[in-house]
């Protein structure tokens, strides 16, 4: 990538920024690289050459954007964290950053429940969570979901038009509402401001939910519901333009209904999630009532 863009760019410049030293790169050069790490140098690349077209002023949400509109099917934590290991962020978002660590500061986040380990035997114990995006004619759709760890289904999901504490409170409702959520289950979730907000944790609580985070920006913290999203972009969204939000909306409910009920699941012995939880769940204690009240 150096290379394709030493023309607009320094070679130090270039070198600082992909995090190599220059002696590195002209080695590099007479050594054969691998196709996941040239994937991994191209995406680089562009994140990078969009940032400085912006004139250093866009963040990740918008790079994203951009790269999506010309094609390049990318999500906004996969450019975030590309930003990240460059060292490139605008003002702007240095100062959110900078909020958000005064805010952690004074309210804590919940410690890391789960620690990545994701073979839960008992369903409805414990639960991970994530929202994405789906771009439409009408603008972003956000999608929220709620996965049980034990069977890998979907058993709570939410769209709408913007990115809320009431879209990951709905997709939790929906959860709950199923009855395979036990009581004292954990939640766990990233750093996202849905999942910090004061309106999320209070329904956590009268839920008899237990919420849990990984680390600020670790992805592989969260990796069972990053995957799902993978898979439902990959097999499903990525082959089609959408118009409107609910096209998008009824495509993402049939992905679902086909994950939870016909997809085979590698971790599951490839049975599908639903009949992981059928065998499983009549080995499970039936959840005490609590009203599900918002």
């Amino acid at each position: 990538m150096i290379d394709r863009m030493k023309a607009d760019f320094d070679i130090e410049y270039l070198c600082m920024k992909f995090g190599v030293s220059a002696s590195g790169y002209h080695a590099w050069k007479s050594r054969p690289m691998s196709a996941a790490a040239a994937r991994r140098w191209e995406l680089s690349a562009k994140v990078l050459g969009v940032f400085v077209e912006s004139g250093r002023a866009q963040g990740h949400r918008k790079i994203t954007a951009t790269l999506n509109a010309v094609g390049e099917a990318v999500d906004r934590k996969t450019v975030l964290k590309a930003m990240q290991s460059m060292g490139i962020m605008p003002p702007a978002a240095r100062a959110a950053f900078r909020r958000a660590a005064a805010r952690a500061r004074a309210t804590a986040d919940p410690e890391d429940l789960v620690q990545r380990r994701f073979d839960v035997v008992q369903p409805g114990t414990v639960l991970v969570g994530d929202i994405t995006y789906v771009s439409t004619g009408e603008g972003w759709l956000y999608v929220a979901t709620v996965i049980d760890l034990a069977t890998r289904m979907v058993l709570g999901w939410a769209s709408g038009k913007r990115q809320t504490a009431d879209l990951a409170v709905t997709a939790l409702r929906r959860a709950i509402a199923t009855g395979h959520v036990q009581l004292n289950a954990i939640f766990h979730s990233d750093h996202g401001t849905q999942y910090r907000s004061q309106r999320f944790a209070r329904f956590c609580a009268r839920q008899g939910v237990r919420r849990s985070m990984g680390k600020n920006f670790e992805c592989w913290d969260n990796a069972v519901a990053e995957s799902f999203f993978s898979k439902l972009k990959s097999e499903r969204l990525h082959w089609t333009r959408f118009s409107s939000r609910a096209a998008a909306t009824w495509e993402t409910a049939d992905y679902i209904r086909y994950f939870n009920t016909r997809r085979p699941h590698q971790t599951l012995g490839y049975a599908t999630p639903a009949q992981t939880m059928a065998k499983l769940s009549s080995h499970t204690p039936t959840r005490q009532t609590i009203p599900v009240a918002a």
